[in-house]
């Protein structure tokens, strides 16, 4: 697993799933703990200046306990919505974690 920076045509040339997520701190403690919910995965990021894509292939876990984790404090899922203004394929929430999927891998 790795933290890869990516440009606009690496990322149209992907299955890539995951949040948008305004930057600052809370961006990179998402950064920090989709790395360590997707062990599997590159996480792939495109930093836009005012936002962050973090992105995966085909499918994107980020647990509460590892944002909370990365971030040092209590962090209800939900709260990351006000930050989180679009994400990238589809998306299955959960009070203790999101799953952002493309197409068929989100189906469990």
């Amino acid at each position: 697993m790795t933290v890869i920076d990516i440009d606009e045509e690496t990322e149209s040339s992907h299955d890539l799933v995951g949040p948008v997520i305004r930057s600052g701190h809370l961006a990179e403690a998402v950064i920090d703990a989709v790395e360590e919910d997707n062990p599997d995965q590159d996480v792939m990021v495109l930093d836009r200046g005012d936002y962050v894509r973090v992105h995966t292939i085909g499918r994107c876990r980020l647990s509460r306990a590892s944002l909370e984790k990365a971030l040092g404090q209590s962090c209800p899922l939900e709260t990351l919505e006000i930050d989180m203004p679009s994400f990238r394929g589809r998306m299955k929430t959960r009070t203790d974690e999101y799953l952002w999927y493309y197409e068929n891998y989100g189906q469990e």
